[in-house]
């Protein structure tokens, strides 16, 4: 009896060591994700949104991972930069703020800190009305809104569930034209600019039309990605039309965890585009729809090289083509370690400003008159990928209207208009285009709870205050 207890001790204590070692093994390898994701977002928190160190860490970082709790960070406010290191010793990342350029993770190579050349940000005016400038007459409102619901949708959107963790941080509504309402939490206001994370997909697709339309880049070519050009490689034939509506074919995961595709691209590479643009085909082009940061990080990187190839060029052509027409003056574009703008995620800006991008989808890419986008541009980007099942267009979600067709986890609102589209992000930030209602609705927060903020909801409620 001895015998078979001091056995099973051996077992039990060799089981121990092995579940301890494997642990450490995968907490070890997975910090440099956790590392490279606590320095970048909390040094655009601090140099781009202006918000507290410690506040950013508490409320925005560690609860998304129990692993982000075993990061210490380093804040230096002189030369505007991050380091963060797995506890306390290993993996050390760093991400430094460049003014104009937001905030960068340093992979490999240092960053070139001083870029000269660069566009300045348009200016609004204090005395002008929005979109314009910054003036709001939001006491002359539409008569056919109610401005009771509208404040009682407001408080919705704002109203913490017990327990806490909704934490919007701003709202703003747009009805036919006019802005009619916004709010901001505690510390932000209508300057701040703040994550929209996928967001960013969409305003990558409008900046394609742009070069469509400037004669730079064609739709129906095959993409010019030079990992591609090789004879015989099956990848040659992803167009540009595969990437926007993300049916390249591409073996990438969409997989937010250590030793992942997508935290690995944006954590661990120094060329993000480059990433993902070498991974091998799993489907054939144009057959297969699958929602990928990595495709939309090769078509950035197209867009750079159409724009000159140097990150002057980019920079430039997104402030001078898009931001300036469309006032936008908070708006940050941040770029990967080799000078490319990271198209997938890294886009911070006001909640007035990405009203501005859904009133200027609304608008068909129209500013005063001028026509920014080829025509039927924004059509394209909200006609459904025939292989999304109707969820997905060019680089834009949609509200599909068939749900028999749908899968459970497919992204629907049964009671919400069919012809809604928007952009959508991490920690649910939305941009909400109704057509038929000539409305927009911004939200953006940091929810860290997928099932906790609904916007279905607040939507309905919005919907309803302006019938």
């Amino acid at each position: 009896m001895r015998v078979k207890n001091s056995l099973l001790i051996k077992v039990v204590l060799a089981l121990l060591v092995i579940g301890f070692g494997a642990a450490a093994y995968y907490v070890y390898f997975a910090l440099p994700i956790g590392t490279g994701y606590t320095a970048k977002y909390l040094c655009s928190s601090v140099f781009v949104t202006g918000r507290g160190e410690e506040e950013t860490i508490k409320e925005d970082i560690r609860p998304g991972n129990i692993l982000f709790g075993l990061i210490t960070s380093s804040v230096d406010y002189d030369e505007k930069k991050v380091t963060s290191r797995g506890l306390g010793l290993f993996h050390e990342k760093t991400a430094v703020y460049r003014e104009g350029l937001g905030s960068t993770l340093v992979i490999g190579d240092d960053l070139e800190r001083e870029v000269t050349g660069l566009s300045p940000r348009f200016t609004n005016s204090a005395a002008e009305a929005w979109p314009r400038g910054y003036f709001l007459d939001t006491e002359n409102l539409p008569l056919s809104v109610d401005q009771d619901k509208l404040e009682k949708a407001i408080d919705f959107a704002f109203t913490e569930p017990e327990g806490g963790g909704l934490q919007t941080r701003a709202v703003a509504v747009v009805y036919e034209g006019s802005f009619i309402a916004e709010r901001y939490a505690p510390g932000i206001d209508h300057m701040t600019p703040l994550p929209g994370w996928s967001m960013a997909k969409t305003v990558t697709g409008l900046l394609t039309g742009m070069m469509v339309k400037d004669g730079l880049l064609e739709p129906d070519q095959p993409a010019p990605v030079a990992l591609w050009r090789a004879e015989g490689d099956p990848r040659g034939a992803i167009t540009l039309n595969h990437l926007l509506q993300m049916t390249t074919g591409l073996d990438f995961k969409e997989v937010y965890a250590p030793f992942a595709d997508a935290t690995t691209m944006l954590y661990d590479s120094r060329c993000m585009a480059d990433f993902a643009a070498d991974k091998p085909l799993s489907h054939v082009p144009g057959e297969h729809f699958y929602y990928s940061s990595g495709t939309t990080n090769i078509l950035m990187k197209i867009l750079m090289e159409a724009a000159g190839g140097e990150l002057q060029d980019i920079h430039n052509y997104i402030m001078d083509r898009l931001f300036k027409p469309l006032a936008i003056s908070t708006a940050v574009v941040e770029f990967d370690a080799s000078g490319c703008p990271v198209g997938s995620s890294y886009m911070y800006a006001s909640a007035r400003d990405w009203a501005r991008i859904g009133q200027f989808m609304l608008d068909q890419g129209n500013v005063d008159g001028r026509h920014l986008l080829p025509e039927g541009w924004v059509e394209y980007m909200v006609t459904p990928t025939l292989a999304s099942r109707g969820t997905y267009g060019a680089q834009t979600w949609l509200n599909p209207d068939d749900p028999e067709k749908l899968l459970p986890e497919d992204r629907i609102s049964k009671k919400l208009p069919a012809s809604m589209y928007y952009l959508s992000g991490y920690n649910d930030q939305n941009v909400l285009v109704f057509p038929e209602h000539d409305l927009v609705i911004v939200r953006l927060g940091v929810t860290h709870d997928p099932g906790l903020w609904d916007k279905e909801t607040f939507a309905l409620m919005v919907l309803e205050s302006i019938n």
